[in-house]
């Protein structure tokens, strides 16, 4: 897995590579600068005039080591110093003095700004080398202004590290930000870079290796990104005298009258999804839609109430035939679903997956779910995920890392934030985040899919963090190889449609 670090975890890891390792500080803007230069002159490397914005600090200092080394390298470079020059200390100092004894045609518009815009006439790309990951606040005023001059120019940018405006620690874009075509960090990979909305102002991102020793980047990360060899390896072996009685039975408590969908969509994942057997527990009235849509499942009618939805008798007779248990789509989240799932909860130790309406009958009482004595998986949506948590909507969103940590914490459950780049964050253990996907997941009954494939994995005995991730892995590739026939959104049953092709490409490419 590909370590992913915040602006802490990399401040450790400079400070460990220089005060207690012994590389020199320089040495690694050097470093940083010729992976920088590397990128351009392979990716930008017609491009007639380069400006480089130089801001303070080493992001400024390594941009000014990158105007060095294109220079040298035969590209027309312009450096403009968009802060007072007595301002640059340190490293970033020495890189001016370098520049300009180089020959470098640095010029200071820190107090002009149309002397900056002026310089970004007729340039072929911008280096952006203004703030780096560590900023704190969103950029006001001047620098505001500059990041509107960059991107209304129309140029290609590539970040120095991040893109200027963002914070390496954020998934949140907090104002004006340099809009991307490419993004070069250096030593591994922040959080910015791989969860949206800050993702997606970072374009392309390549990681420079600056010379900080690869165990300390892992020892540092804040989560990590999946490979596939990971995944593949979660995976249950299916040996060919293998039966069905080898890859469990999943029992879900899911559907009602005039939801039946979202119980099939579940069904038939979890059937794609590899489960030996699967049960449907449902109201009685849309047993017949689920039996006629799904016909590898079984399908057990519950007693139904006057709102189509299950009364909550009849369902701890099923679980002991079950080896994993998902509750939730369709469910309904009323008097009869509620009985259910604490029926569910009181009496069933093995794994349990709750999705949907579950999560929503959970709302503000995650807790309930730490004295568990079997594995829990949650998969929420940012909005079940603040009722779960109490909290905004619009709060989650802007830090869903942080918010899948938490209810993890509370609720000691593995927990699966859906979205762009969908969380994965246990009690135990690091963060994960899954790469595969499309927006055309955004579409109705995708989450159902995704809760038949993971309760399908946890039936076959994955391990409750695996599960999820390799489900998200599997769900988000399914609707990737499913995209070429649809323009916008992809339909979820043809999501689970994919899911086989999903796993057999990941098996046979381990």
């Amino acid at each position: 897995m590909i370590p992913v670090l915040d602006v802490a975890g990399m401040r450790e890891a400079d400070r460990l590579t220089i005060q207690e390792l012994g590389l020199p500080s320089l040495v690694l803007m050097e470093a940083a600068a010729d992976a920088v230069t590397t990128v351009v002159a392979e990716r930008f490397g017609d491009s007639k005039r380069i400006v480089v914005a130089v801001g303070p600090g080493n992001n400024g200092g390594d941009g000014l080591a990158a105007a060095r080394q294109l220079h040298c390298r035969g590209f027309e470079v312009v450096a403009v110093l968009l802060v007072e020059e007595a301002r640059l200390e340190g490293d970033a100092a020495r890189q001016l003095e370098l520049a300009r004894r180089f020959g470098v045609d640095v010029r200071d518009a820190s107090a002009d700004l149309a002397g900056f815009s002026a310089s970004l006439a007729g340039a072929s790309l911008v280096v952006d080398a203004l703030f780096g990951t560590g900023l704190t606040r969103p950029l006001s005023g001047r620098w505001a202004e500059v990041v509107r001059a960059i991107n209304a120019s129309g140029v290609p940018v590539v970040a120095v590290d991040v893109p200027s405006g963002l914070s390496g620690s954020l998934a949140s874009v907090p104002g004006e930000t340099v809009e991307a075509a490419v993004t070069v960090t250096f030593g591994a990979l922040k959080v910015c870079h791989v969860l949206p909305p800050a993702a997606l102002r970072c374009g392309e991102v390549a990681v420079g290796d600056i010379g900080i020793p690869p165990w300390v980047l892992d020892s540092l990360a804040r989560c990590r990104l999946l490979e596939t060899a990971e995944v593949a390896g979660w995976l249950a072996p299916r040996s060919r005298d293998a039966h069905k009685g080898h890859f469990g039975h999943l029992l879900l408590v899911a559907g009602r009258h005039g939801r039946a969908g979202a119980a099939a969509l579940a069904a038939r994942a979890g059937v794609v999804g590899g489960a030996g057997l699967v049960t449907v527990a449902t109201a009685s009235g849309a047993v017949t839609p689920i039996q006629a849509a799904v016909p590898e499942a079984m399908v057990d009618p519950l007693p139904a109430g006057a709102d189509g939805a299950v009364t909550g008798e009849g369902i701890e007779p099923l679980l002991a035939k079950a080896t994993a248990v998902a509750v939730g789509p369709g469910l309904g989240t009323g008097d009869g679903p509620r009985r259910a799932l604490e029926t569910i909860l009181a009496a069933w130790s093995g794994p349990l997956l709750l999705d949907a309406d579950a999560v929503t009958l959970l709302a503000g009482r995650v807790e309930v779910l730490a004295g568990r004595e079997g594995p829990t998986v949650l998969t929420p949506h940012p909005g079940e995920l603040a009722r779960l948590l109490g909290r905004e909507t619009a709060a989650v969103a802007a830090d869903r890392l942080g918010a899948a940590e938490e209810a993890a914490r509370r609720g000691r459950a593995v927990v699966l934030a859906k979205g762009a780049a969908t969380v994965v964050a246990g009690p135990d253990g690091p963060t994960l985040v899954n790469p595969t996907g499309t927006p055309g997941l955004a579409s109705g009954g995708a989450g159902d899919v995704l809760t038949g494939v993971v309760g399908a994995l946890l039936a076959q005995g994955v391990g409750a963090r695996e599960a999820a991730a390799a489900g998200a892995w599997l769900h988000g590739r399914a609707a990737e190889l499913a995209a070429g026939r649809f323009g916008g959104a992809v339909p979820a049953s043809v999501v689970a449609e994919h899911v086989g092709l999903a796993e057999r490409e990941l098996r046979e490419g381990a």
